[in-house]
């Protein structure tokens, strides 16, 4: 090849490159740049809910791990409520099973004033 060839084959390369680089998009290309542009918008969207719901996720959690905290505790103390319950009905049932003594007969209330007043004169 001469040189001039060489210059020729360069010129037209680089005519089609220009011409490339200057001619308007394809006319698919505005509508598919909008749709790249609503996903883009509706992914960051998207990101903000998740990171939301995350947050809440995060706090029904921790309430969660509170609510297991104080229902074990209510557990411990309904045991030991329980079990001390069971234990006054095992003494109620015990003077419940005894034998009533009689009461012992009592002095009747007149020979004591009867006694005092003999005793101050």
């Amino acid at each position: 090849m001469t040189r001039k060839q060489i210059i020729q084959s360069i010129v037209i390369v680089a005519t089609f490159c220009t011409m490339g680089m200057s001619l308007p998009s394809c006319p698919g290309d505005k509508a598919m740049q909008q749709q790249i542009d609503g996903l883009t918008q509706s992914n960051a969207d998207m990101t903000r809910k998740l990171q939301m719901l995350d947050s809440q996720n995060k706090g029904v959690a921790a309430d969660l791990q509170t609510q297991k905290q104080v229902l074990t505790q209510l557990a411990s103390t309904a045991a030991a409520q329980k079990e001390a319950i069971d234990n006054l009905y095992m003494s109620v049932k015990q003077l419940q099973a005894r034998p009533v003594a009689a009461p012992p007969a009592k002095k009747s209330a007149t020979k004591k004033t009867a006694k005092k007043k003999t005793t101050h004169q």
